[in-house]
């Protein structure tokens, strides 16, 4: 049995995934762009094919945990792996030493991190199905491990939000300051989840080709179904999360408050997990999940009409109407991904115990 404090330090290593995704591409990005001058066309191309790249080194890393256990476990030395290459990365992308990087620059710098962020957040998810064997704990877990990462993404979007109050809103001070609070918290985290959180001790597993995962996915219609949702989410959430600051800033004209708004968003995100999580448990994770899809369409669409026709009347009515939209959309932000990266974990016990 595995205590409650193992799996909240197992959870608290998605902090990784904090500073991975959300300042990226709400800060960094646009920081690269803009004021060091790369340009949007290329640091969007950039960004896209180093996430593209993601779809080959995911199994590639699952077939690695699978092959390659150590004296630790299965999972810890995967994990201390990622450690170095998440802060030279984090050093790169947060304190760029260069005024005038190249994109080869971007690109290495994410691909690094991308890589590193790859490293944890693969070993930690197939360390879930050993803390979490059950289908409701496998709801439970990783629901935590999403409130963490909204969390520490709150956490991390604060920083800038307190720069912009007490120090206005230079961008270069928002980014130098997430980046030290990254490299500070991130190996203290890490290691003391290495040494509280108990590991699998599965010796070596003949796996298959790493890419034969692919092969499993033409041939299951529920995972194809999964899949393509967790595809549209991921798509729907990066764009959202990419255009934030450029839409709080040019469209709607509100860059005093932009980062106090993206706080807002993560903070009713919050809210909003715990009443998901709860709604699983008491029906199921695919009808929880179809909910708060529908919920996210209707809200969103409601903010559209009320940013297109009402909104704009005036900037006190831009700025209420603002807050509350995003809010509402905020509540239903982090309710989806958990949920199916359960069922997808719950698939995979059921094709292992069929075949």
């Amino acid at each position: 049995m595995v205590s409650t404090s193992s799996k909240i330090f197992y959870a608290l290593l998605n902090f990784s995934g904090a500073a991975a995704a959300m300042p990226i591409v709400v800060y960094i990005l646009p920081y690269f762009a803009n004021n060091l001058g790369l340009g949007l066309t290329t640091v969007g191309l950039i960004f896209v094919f180093g996430r593209v790249l993601d779809i080959f080194t995911d199994p590639i890393m699952g077939t690695l945990i699978d092959r390659y256990p150590s004296r630790w476990g299965k999972h810890k030395h995967w994990i201390a792996l990622s450690l170095p290459v998440l802060m030279i990365s984090t050093v790169l992308l947060y304190l760029p030493v260069n005024p005038n990087p190249s994109g080869w620059y971007l690109f290495l710098s994410l691909f690094l991190l991308y890589t590193g962020f790859t490293l944890s957040s693969i070993s930690q998810l197939s360390w879930s199905t050993f803390l979490a064997p059950s289908y409701d704990d496998k709801t439970n877990l990783l629901t935590l491990r999403e409130a963490v990462n909204v969390f520490f993404s709150l956490f991390v979007l604060a920083i800038p939000a307190f720069v912009e109050i007490y120090y206005g809103s230079p961008i270069e001070t928002k980014i130098l300051a997430i980046g030290i609070f990254v490299i500070v918290l991130l190996p203290i985290i890490v290691i003391t989840a290495l040494i509280k959180v108990p590991d699998s001790r599965d010796s070596y597993v003949d796996v298959a080709h790493p890419f034969s995962v692919f092969k499993s996915f033409l041939f299951n219609s529920n995972l194809k179904i999964l899949i393509a949702t967790g595809v549209l989410v991921v798509v729907a959430q990066g764009s959202s999360g990419a255009l934030a600051l450029f839409t709080i800033d040019y469209v709607l004209g509100l860059p005093e408050y932009s980062a106090r708004m993206i706080l807002l968003f993560f903070a009713s995100a919050i809210v909003g997990i715990e009443f998901w999580r709860r709604l699983a448990l008491r029906f199921n994770k695919h009808r929880a999940a179809y909910y708060c899809c529908i919920y996210l369409f209707i809200v969103s669409f409601l903010a559209y009409l009320g940013w297109e026709f009402y909104f704009f009347d005036n900037r006190e009515f831009i700025l209420l109407g603002s807050c509350i939209s995003l809010f509402m959309i905020g509540a239903g932000y982090a309710g989806v991904t958990p949920l199916i990266i359960a069922m997808v974990a719950d698939l995979a016990k059921q094709d292992k115990e069929l075949y």
